[in-house]
């Protein structure tokens, strides 16, 4: 298991696709912004953290106290990494701002490498939950996707002494001579 948000990514976007059904435009914008920045499982974690500390000194927390641990919470969680162990980093912040011992955040790391798989899944969860309520509020706007390349068509090759080329989607179509005379009605766009 993973314990990794950003480590996710690929995986995730493959599964959200092929799995679910999910717009690759959407996933493909919503799913990289989520590993990022919604950290749903760090904030949960951390108020928890700073909860049980208090617990653990005897502390009883007041409304401003808990108000300060959500808002401080939140916002850390939006700026820490998705790398292992990077909520508890932030836990230090919010237990200064609260006014509890920071000494105590050694026993939070004893049991983080636990706990840091299940914020991984509920910032997982969170990210490809997003991207399907995305999905269906956006499905009739959504213009339909095009069809992928299945072939390429070559009407004149440089070199008609090489070797063909071996892949598949490749064919070669022979160019019939015209006259130097004849003038094209249609004139031809150069891509060079």
């Amino acid at each position: 298991m993973v314990h990794c948000s950003s480590a996710t990514l690929p995986s995730m976007i493959k599964c959200v696709e092929e799995n679910n059904g999910i717009d690759k435009r959407i996933s493909r914008f919503v799913l990289p912004i989520g590993a990022t920045v919604n950290m749903d499982g760090a904030a949960l974690f951390q108020s928890i953290a700073a909860v049980f500390i208090a617990n653990l000194n005897g502390i009883t927390l007041d409304a401003g106290q808990i108000f300060t641990i959500i808002v401080t919470a939140t916002a850390s969680s939006v700026g820490a990494a998705g790398i292992p162990a990077g909520a508890v980093l932030t836990i230090a912040i919010i237990l200064e701002a609260i006014g509890l011992p920071t000494n105590d955040l050694s026993l939070i790391l004893a049991v983080d490498w636990i706990v840091d798989r299940s914020c991984t899944v509920v910032n997982v969860e969170g990210d490809a939950l997003g991207a399907g309520i995305l999905h269906y509020t956006c499905l009739s706007e959504l213009e339909p996707v095009k069809a992928e390349l299945t072939g390429v068509k070559v009407e004149a090759v440089a070199n008609p002494n090489s070797e063909e080329e071996t892949s598949p989607l490749v064919t070669y179509t022979k160019q019939l001579s015209t006259p130097s005379n004849t003038i094209d009605p249609e004139p031809k766009e150069s891509i060079l």
